[in-house]
């Protein structure tokens, strides 16, 4: 019954930009509390956002939420600087990893060495700094380029492609940690890529700046936890 409920608020919200949860509630003839607790398990797992009263499915490729790429690089660039030479000796020759479209990852490739590597990445500004290191292969996931993040939104087309690569890293950034442990981020595009390649990752690590630690943000993508290794500076 649980289930059906909540498959049942999945397809509600899929056409519709938000919904309030009474309305939600009136629509599905079950108490407030009940559509609450449904909510609280659906955005547990990552598949809507809750935000001041209302829910909303979750980024497509016309999403417009957070910062720009250009306005996140200029954030706290030495902290992402320091945290990113922290890293570097995790990553071997052979390897395959994944970087998402944080502007934190960006500094790491521009640190990479060119050594023969497998990159995987959503991030256009990675790919255009990483052709200039010849034994570093490539991988990207293609799709609609959003200007505003330098990142494609992973078209299915691309599936296929990753999962037959063992990724033996997958190194990111979020917006935000909590006092739980919980990972937040930004409701865009990136997340999508980033869901899927945490997945498939033997190891995961997180790269942050303090300023990070300690608030919430839009979309809860996983659990310290669940991260093999945290950098920080």
């Amino acid at each position: 019954m649980k289930q059906q409920r909540q498959c049942a608020i999945l397809d509600i919200i899929a056409g519709q930009h938000s919904l309030a949860t009474s309305d939600l509630a009136a629509m599905l003839d079950v108490s407030i509390e009940t559509v609450r607790r449904d909510i609280r398990e659906l955005h547990q797992q990552g598949k809507i956002i809750r935000q001041h009263g209302k829910i909303k499915a979750l980024a497509d490729d016309n999403s417009d939420n957070g910062l720009s790429f250009v306005d996140r690089f200029r954030r706290h660039a030495r902290n992402k600087k320091d945290v990113v030479s922290q890293v570097l000796s995790q990553i071997k020759p052979n390897m395959c990893i994944a970087l998402d479209a944080s502007s934190t990852c960006w500094y790491l490739s521009k640190q990479l060495p060119n050594i023969p590597l497998t990159v995987i990445t959503n991030s256009f500004r990675i790919c255009c700094e990483l052709e200039k290191k010849d034994h570093i292969t490539i991988i990207s996931t293609g799709g609609t380029l959003i200007r505003k993040y330098s990142s494609f939104f992973m078209s299915s087309d691309a599936l296929p492609a990753i999962k037959s690569k063992k990724i033996d890293l997958f190194i990111f950034s979020c917006d935000s940690i909590d006092k739980m442990g919980n990972i937040w981020d930004t409701n865009n595009g990136n997340a999508k890529f980033k869901k899927f390649a945490f997945n498939l990752a033997s190891n995961k690590i997180l790269l942050i700046d303090k300023s990070k630690i300690g608030s919430r943000g839009e979309l809860n993508l996983f659990n310290l936890s669940q991260v093999t290794s945290v950098f920080y500076s």
